[in-house]
């Protein structure tokens, strides 16, 4: 069954009038809900669990990139870095390996 994103989807003129019966939607069902303004994407009303999910992912995504930079700097000072040439053929090599993994 496909699910319906157009429910989740409210003026934000409607919003303001049924906001306590759009909060107890969200709550119950997990569904979020986008306010348009002007029939454009405007904000979204979420769980505050998924709010808490997000806040999660994007620390880890933060941690993620600092670790990152860490290695690349003790890399570069352990000297272990390419030209530009000799880091395509590695760079097109990674790049397929990140495609085969996204399509299992």
């Amino acid at each position: 069954m496909a699910i319906d994103i157009t429910k989740g989807i409210v003026p934000i003129t409607q919003a303001r009038a049924r906001l306590t019966e759009l909060a107890d939607d969200v709550s119950k069902s997990g569904q979020e809900k986008i306010f348009t303004k002007n029939g454009e994407s405007y904000v979204a009303l979420i769980t505050a669990e998924q709010l808490a999910e997000y806040h999660g992912f994007k620390e880890a995504e933060h941690l993620s990139r600092l670790k990152a930079l860490v290695e690349s700097a003790e890399d570069i000072e352990a000297g272990r870095v390419y030209t530009q040439e000799e880091f395509n053929p590695r760079l097109a090599k990674l790049r397929a390996r990140a495609e085969r993994i996204a399509k299992k």
